[in-house]
């Protein structure tokens, strides 16, 4: 969810909003006074875009951030909350974070890299230059405040398969040694447990499949079950819950905003939540670029194009599906790969069946994804590629995958084993 990680950004933005929308005189001065309203997205010029006035974006960001460290970390989730005034729907887009892309200023590399090189604003920039969609509104939300609203809410339940358990048992993905006793079914996490749950990305899921496919088909799950969570509290709650969390929440949204916003969604009377990953199936192939990091190559056009009508509802390819959209613009063979060879393609390697791009619960699954698959990739004979300054190297082995993956991110500083790392 979402949002380090995650990601439960959502988590966090509809408990603010729920929150907001009941406040009485007594709060109404303590939230003002709570919100850590910084920026504004409206004045970054991203040239022309597609928007809609009935339509609201907000960009929700994971950084891997502590609240300890000064400097702004890699964004370890970055995810697009839809409220659409017309359709009466809310809608969430992840967008993974291995995703090669142009970033305005900085050359072409990951999408995460955008937040590091230059904050929300510039993460924003990369978001409308290569995926064409306005953005309103932001919410940043950091590793400890995850923690915290899962504790406030009293935890929540995940079902956890038996190797998912096992992991976190087993490695310091649950940073704290004493929660390290997690079982497989059905389960309530504490807000470590959950979020070193959502940040698994080398034991393989059953419903959403390995690598960053895993893992982000479980950031979603995780901000369902937080949100179904939420539902359940009393008003009361909730407000004790967004005041504690506010100050540690950066955003440009100021308390009148969030009242109006959340009066909107409270009488458009939905609860369930549309969800889309990008890329979508059949549009994208792994490989290495340059520093032989591991990214998705994508067919720009075939996920520009799902984006705007998932978001939008315009422009509709067949049935609406993935494979729809995959076909419509050219599949793998409009991937732009940049010059770089020896990557392979992932239409055949999916670890689950029946993928689409949109559904209610939780989004869908992955394809097989490999970090040492491609390393025989080949770099392109330039690049004006620029790499962050602070970077340090991680890695994570399970029983599934034993050699070490090394990537270019932020540390978040687990508790230290010798059982494992978590990765960033």
């Amino acid at each position: 969810m979402t949002l380090k990680t995650y990601k439960i950004i959502l988590g966090i933005f509809l408990v603010i909003s729920v929150a907001a929308g009941g406040v009485l005189g007594y709060y109404d001065a303590r939230l003002e006074a709570a919100i850590n309203k910084t920026g504004d997205l409206g004045s970054v010029d991203v040239g022309d875009v597609k928007f809609d006035e009935d339509v609201v974006n907000i960009l929700l960001v994971g950084s891997d951030r502590r609240s300890d460290e000064e400097a702004a970390g890699r964004s370890d989730s970055s995810m697009i909350a839809t409220i659409n005034f017309k359709t009466k729907e809310l809608k969430l887009t992840s967008i993974m974070r291995d995703i090669y892309v142009e970033i305005p200023g900085h050359g072409r590399d990951k999408l995460n890299s955008a937040y590091a090189y230059g904050g929300v604003e510039l993460l924003y920039q990369t978001i409308a230059k290569n995926f064409g969609i306005k953005i309103d509104k932001y919410c940043v939300v950091d590793f400890d405040t995850f923690e915290k609203v899962i504790n406030e809410v009293g935890g929540i339940e995940i079902d956890l398969e038996e190797k998912e358990a096992q992991y976190l048992n087993t490695t310091n993905y649950i940073s704290k040694k004493k929660y390290r006793n997690v079982k497989a079914g059905k389960h309530t996490l504490n807000g470590n447990q959950a979020l070193g749950y959502s940040r698994i990305r080398y034991v393989v899921s059953k419903k959403y499949g390995d690598g960053d496919f895993g893992r982000t088909g479980r950031q979603r799950a995780v901000m369902q079950a937080t949100f179904d969570k939420v539902k359940g509290q009393s008003l009361t709650k909730i407000l004790d819950i967004a005041l504690k969390v506010l100050s540690d929440v950066s955003t440009d949204m100021d308390a009148d905003y969030i009242k109006g916003l959340a009066a909107s969604v409270i009488k458009m009377g939905t609860t369930d939540i549309d969800q889309m990953r990008i890329p979508i199936e059949g549009s994208y192939k792994m490989g290495r670029a340059q520093h032989n990091m591991f990214v998705f190559f994508i067919n720009f056009n075939a996920n520009k194009a799902a984006m705007n009508y998932f978001i939008f509802g315009d422009g509709k390819a067949g049935d609406g599906s993935d494979e729809a959209f995959a076909k419509e613009y050219g599949g793998l063979s409009g991937v732009e790969t940049f010059g770089y060879s020896g990557v392979s393609n992932t239409s055949s390697g999916s670890t689950s069946s029946g993928n689409t791009g949109y559904n209610n619960s939780g989004g869908s699954a992955g394809s097989g994804y490999s970090t040492s698959s491609t390393s025989g990739t080949s770099r392109p004979a330039s690049t004006s590629t620029k790499r962050p300054a602070t970077t340090a190297a991680t890695q994570a082995t399970t029983e599934q995958q034993t050699q070490a993956t090394t990537h270019a991110t932020t540390a978040a500083k687990p508790e230290n084993t010798s059982q494992g790392n978590a990765e960033e």
